[in-house]
């Protein structure tokens, strides 16, 4: 209770702080002012975003075309113009304190190119630093949005079959990093998640991926140790009927396939989008021509319709429905046999440049996924000594339903956002297994008999629903430093219906022991310095908890997804929630050729959940003796990434990264599990722009990967050691007719046999989920 009480007063603290620091603090302030106009036509245009980012600044203009940015400090500034069919404007603004600068933009049009996709990591201050080029993007072929992860230092993604690819920030992973599609916080359906949320968002609706890697993102949703956001095309249609693309797309070795059409415009006061896309691939070739199966299909449909209710506000509907089937997952125990997945969201949006109440967002948001699992395919499906065949199979569900409203205003010299949030969510799985008699009827074995309840329960009914309440203040202080407070408190409630008298008795627990609440409170401040013209310097540090998950409470002798191990593991009700508390270093420099983005963090998981032996004997004859039981620990994590570009001449970019990561559980007295090895890439990209109208951009762009061996290893959850490997991709693509995008990538140019270190182990081989060989892609987009 003393700790309750603890966190109850540091919640108050926090709004106290936020809320109520003086506004005399000294600064000397102007505005910027100004209008926007087609370059070509010099109409105004509405609706275009003015920001100045360094500062986390930013307006829309109004429907003749006005902007205003007040209260900002006295200084030199790089302002940005962006709008969907026109090319980036930057000016370069001298801000005079107690005066306004004028401003009258042109903005020159351009192709609307919807098919790359722009991957951005956030510095603490939410700040972009170090971002993918979208062009790079645009030529990866991915069956699954989790693989463009892996190429910003500091993330990493788990590969347990061809999709699925479950996202790592900086050694914390599944319920630790919150996902977030298009605002709505997504989960999983599978119990040994073979399906991660980002993989129910098929990668040509994606316009771009922002990742929060620390307590940063506490205004999103309930316990974000780090974060994910997917923003999906279509969020900003363009002033005309229609536009869109259509995509065909073919990979060797995979053996994969894509067609997609996407096409989006507005007509009057209604705007609406529309994307459909098929994907498909089969068994891939390791580097030493070891087939690796990995057939899947996945079809998807998704749509949005708005209407802009005045000048300043807006209502749409979206919903999406996506199908996967007979996905193979070499590195599960079970294949799936289907995915299907429903998603639907109501907006409310409001927008203004004057007043207190800069902007107001209302949403409500509903997700359903109905998975199924079979072991089809498995050595078990066979009989083995002393072994019929088995029948084995998963069916679980997840219904997810949450809603948000949140204001942002301005009091004086503060910048501030206001709301609150709930996230309900109900999950079921059972189990079924037969044995096949030689006469082929079915039967429960009978060594099986009398663990029947317990074998059709992988959790009992589970519902775990947070409410919270987020204030964030932002104000600069003089020319060169802003500051940001956050602070949130949540409420979370667990349960679960008709456990077995099983799962009762393992987990030391009665009926009532089931219910649990928690009050988490969070907080995180953050500095950015401006030291020089092209200098700054960001300071962070912030703390924020996240309940146990349904398996880390619930779970019935289940396999545990963050182990290599395919032993069981019993829930533990009264489990406490983790607790991260981090602090970060980062240091931004920029000129007209070059930038570079340098970051340090340290981190401490309190209640960190991590496991112990127990004496339980196993449910399934198959699994290991060893039942492991979901404990709370501590472990620690530190680590340091840096990323960089230049220019080395007009058509040569050439770009360097790589990151570092230290983990220990200190519970278990070894290694944290899930710790990426270092690692570093380089890169070299050529673009030419001809003369001649018929062909637009042409690039070239080739990239070295280096990583390192990984010989600190977890070794209670059979995680074991890596070699190191270096790859080599090549990409090129050209522009035809304006409209017609050709693009051929190389991965893996030298078919270098590798293991990713995070993927999953096959559970009856015990060897590691290697990456595909040599894959050739080509892809052909058509705009209209």
């Amino acid at each position: 209770m003393d700790t309750m009480h603890r966190y109850i007063a540091f919640a108050c603290f926090s709004c106290a702080f936020l809320l109520l620091v003086p506004a005399a603090s000294a600064q000397s302030t102007g505005a910027v002012e100004g209008r926007v106009f087609d370059g070509e036509t010099d109409t105004t245009l509405p609706e275009v975003n003015v920001v100045i980012s360094t500062l986390d600044r930013g307006a829309v203009t109004d429907e003749e075309g006005r902007f205003a940015l007040r209260n900002v400090p006295s200084g030199t500034y790089q302002l940005q113009a962006r709008f969907v069919g026109y090319e980036t404007t930057t000016r370069t603004v001298q801000v005079t304190a107690g005066s306004a600068t004028q401003l009258r933009l042109r903005l020159s049009r351009s192709s609307v190119e919807m098919s790359g996709i722009q991957v951005t990591a956030l510095s603490p201050d939410r700040e972009p630093t170090g971002s993918l080029d979208a062009e790079q993007i645009r030529t990866a072929e991915v069956a699954d949005p989790g693989a463009l992860l892996r190429d910003l230092p500091g993330i990493n993604s788990v590969r347990r079959g061809p999709v699925g690819l479950d996202p790592n920030v900086r050694g914390l992973s599944e319920t630790e990093v919150g996902t977030y599609i298009g605002g709505m916080r997504t989960f999983p359906a599978g119990p040994a998640r073979m399906d991660s949320p980002m993989s129910h968002v098929d990668p040509s609706t994606i316009k771009s991926i922002d990742v929060v890697k620390g307590p940063y993102a506490l205004t999103w949703g309930p316990g974000n140790m780090s974060a994910i956001q997917v923003t999906q095309r279509g969020e900003d249609p363009p002033r005309t009927p229609l536009t869109g693309t259509v995509r065909a797309g073919y990979d060797t070795n995979r053996e994969a396939r894509e067609a997609t059409v996407f096409g989006m415009g507005q007509q009057g006061d209604w705007f609406y989008s529309v994307n459909g896309a098929w994907r498909g691939g089969s068994t891939f070739d390791a580097g030493n021509g070891q087939p690796i199966p990995a057939d899947y299909e996945s079809a998807e449909g998704r749509a949005r319709i708005g209407v802009e209710l005045t000048d300043r506000s807006t209502l749409s509907l979206s919903g999406s429905y996506q199908d996967q089937e007979d996905i193979d997952y070499p590195g599960r125990l079970l294949n799936a046999d289907f995915f299907e997945t429903g998603m639907g969201q109501l907006t409310y949006e409001f927008a203004q440049n004057e007043n207190m109440l800069r902007g107001l967002t209302v949403r409500a948001s509903a997700q359903q996924t109905l998975h199924g699992m079979t072991n089809r395919g498995k050595p078990t499906f066979q009989a083995g000594a002393n072994r019929p065949p088995l029948r084995i199979g998963v069916n679980s569900e997840i219904q997810n339903v949450s809603g948000r409203v949140a204001a942002d205003l301005v009091l004086g010299a503060w910048d501030l956002t206001v709301g609150g949030d709930v996230v309900h969510t109900f999950r079921d799985a059972t189990r079924p297994l037969e044995a096949v008699m030689p006469n082929g009827n079915r039967v429960v074995p009978p060594f099986y008999r009398t663990q029947s309840d317990t074998l059709n329960r992988a959790w009992p009914g589970v519902t775990i629903t947070q409410e919270g309440v987020f204030a964030e203040a932002s104000r600069a202080l003089g020319d060169r430093v802003t500051l940001t407070g956050t602070t949130r408190l949540d409420l979370a409630q667990s349960d679960a219906n008709d456990p077995t008298q099983s799962f009762l008795g393992n987990a030391g627990v009665s009926e009532d022991g089931l219910d649990q609440s928690d009050v988490m409170p969070s907080g995180a401040v953050t500095a950015s310095l401006v030291l020089t013209e092209r200098w700054t310097l960001s300071l962070g540090g912030g703390t924020v908890a996240r309940p146990p998950s349904a398996l880390e409470r619930y779970a019935d002798r289940f396999p545990a997804s963050k182990s290599q191990t395919s032993a069981e593991f019993q829930g533990v009700p009264s489990l406490d929630p983790e607790r991260s508390t981090q602090g970060d270093l980062w240091l931004e420099g920029d000129g007209q050729a070059w930038s570079l983005s340098v970051n340090a963090f340290a981190r401490r998981v309190d209640d960190y959940i991590t496991l112990a032996p127990t004496g339980i004997d196993p449910v399934l004859p198959l699994s290991p003796e060893t039942v492991f039981r979901y404990v709370n620990g501590e472990a620690t994590f530190y680590g340091t990434e840096v990323d960089a570009t230049v220019s080395l001449a007009e058509p040569l970019t050439a770009r360097a990264s790589g990151s570092y990561l230290w983990g220990e559980d200190e519970t278990a007295d070894e290694p944290a599990f899930g710790v990426s090895p270092a690692s570093a890439a380089l890169g070299l990209r050529w673009t030419h722009q001809p003369t001649t109208s018929a062909v637009g951009e042409v690039f070239v762009d080739g990239g070295v990967e280096l990583v390192a061996e990984q010989d600190r290893v977890a070794t209670t959850r059979r995680e074991t050691e890596t070699d190191g490997y270096t790859t080599v991709d090549l990409r090129a693509g050209a522009t035809v007719l304006e409209r017609v995008r050709l693009d051929v990538s190389v991965e893996n140019l030298f078919d270098e046999t590798y293991v990713n270190h995070l993927n999953a182990k096959n559970p009856f081989s015990g060897d590691s989920l290697p990456e595909p060989g040599r894959v050739v892609s080509t892809t052909l987009r058509v705009q209209f």
